[in-house]
């Protein structure tokens, strides 16, 4: 019995040394079953702050070109700029809403920028809307080019978050919760640059038809 305990003992030392000297190699963790996703709840709620404000801003900028519709004699286009825009600024905007906004405000400044482009005499009952829109639209532009920095930095946190998310499962839901905001990280700054242009010839087309437009003097726009 005490051979058997004796030999067991140095059985029992001998393995400790062996582990001392060669120690295994840790196994990996698997690559799917950690990343750094946990970040993207930080993402979303920088998502869901500047929604809040593109709604806003966009809001404001369909509300004044539906002033400007109704001066170029638009009645119904008028009615679907003011109704997207009690959507937008009513402060329960959905996905759909903020989108459709976005790309509702790029045809309408596209297709009233031609408008001013041609440069014809206003009416008497048309002179009177764009004198009513022309402070609205420009302050609306403003507003909207001060997005330009929130949107640039939420872009990089979604790309950061997106790269770092490993999981396939975990980066598809990802990429459908943040759907809108690269939709608007795409879209909006492009829009910007846009608005810009249309509010510098809206006033140039007032100046035009004797519309006073010191108000606006003090307005920083985009750059072109």
């Amino acid at each position: 019995m005490k051979n058997y305990l004796l030999a067991f003992a140095i059985l029992v030392g001998f393995n400790g040394v062996i582990s001392a000297q060669f120690k295994l190699p840790s196994i990996p963790s698997n690559p799917l079953s950690s990343d750094k996703s946990e970040t993207s709840g930080d993402v979303n709620a920088s998502q869901e702050a500047l929604m809040s404000r593109v709604a806003d801003a966009i809001g404001d900028t369909l509300a004044a070109q539906a002033l400007i519709a109704e001066a170029q004699g638009k009645a119904e286009l008028a009615a679907t700029l003011n109704n997207t825009s009690s959507k937008l600024k009513g402060g329960d905007a959905s996905d759909d809403d903020i989108k459709g906004g976005v790309l509702l405000t790029r045809d309408t400044a596209a297709e009233q920028k031609e408008v001013f482009a041609k440069g014809e005499a206003m009416t008497g009952g048309s002179k009177a809307l764009y004198g009513k829109a022309l402070l609205p639209y420009v302050k609306a532009v403003a507003k909207t080019a001060k997005l330009k920095e929130p949107i640039s930095n939420f872009m990089k946190d979604a790309q950061s978050t997106l790269k770092t998310t490993r999981n396939p499962m975990k980066l598809t839901k990802l990429k459908k919760t943040l759907d809108t905001g690269l939709f608007v990280g795409k879209n909006v700054p492009k829009l910007i640059i846009s608005l810009g242009t249309s509010a510098r010839d809206l006033m140039s087309f007032a100046k035009k038809n004797d519309l006073d437009t010191s108000d606006t003097n003090d307005i920083e726009l985009p750059e072109e």
